[in-house]
């Protein structure tokens, strides 16, 4: 997938002032067409976060490690650190 680059300072005042408030506050922005969202604004690392869930989601090996520390948990062949209190 190959993305498009824009500055930020070519956009008109309005779409910059949305980048602004998405990159400082973490704020999203929805845009819509007749009521139906089409696309969100979210900042630059919001988005590397959730590609980076999407690839440990999606990680077969990852995933198979989880679901036996799940396993140990459940067993009591290791606490949990929020049973430890």
């Amino acid at each position: 997938m190959r993305e498009r680059r824009t500055e930020i300072l070519d956009l008109p005042p309005d779409a910059r002032d949305l980048v602004l408030e998405c990159e400082l506050t973490g704020k999203r922005t929805i845009f819509e067409r007749h009521g139906r969202p089409v696309v969100m604004l979210v900042s630059y690392d919001e988005y590397f976060a959730l590609r980076e869930t999407i690839e440990l989601a999606n990680d077969a090996a990852v995933t198979a490690r989880l679901n036996r520390a799940e396993d140990e948990v459940r067993d009591g062949a290791v606490i949990a650190v929020e049973d430890l209190g």
